[in-house]
């Protein structure tokens, strides 16, 4: 893969993708809502984009509020 400009974070529901971005936005944390990126397979057609340098933020933001998410993977996207 090509170095990665972003990471997604998906999720398995929804409503855990819709809890995950009210976490990141209370949290003050940059990111998107975005349809999930065709290679890769989860049960939820939204996730969310974070920048490279606020993975670590959003993941520590996430897990401080009980969010839940399936994973994190490196993403190269053209819309950053």
């Amino acid at each position: 893969m090509v170095d990665p400009n972003c990471f997604i974070i998906l999720f398995d529901s929804t409503h855990q993708a819709m809890s995950a971005e009210a976490a990141l936005k209370e949290a003050g944390i940059r990111h998107a809502v975005v349809n999930t990126p065709r290679e890769f397979s989860v049960n939820c057609g939204i996730s969310l984009r974070v920048a490279v340098e606020d993975r670590d933020a959003a993941v520590a933001s996430l897990a401080g509020r009980g969010v839940i998410y399936a994973r994190v993977e490196p993403y190269r996207s053209r819309w950053v």
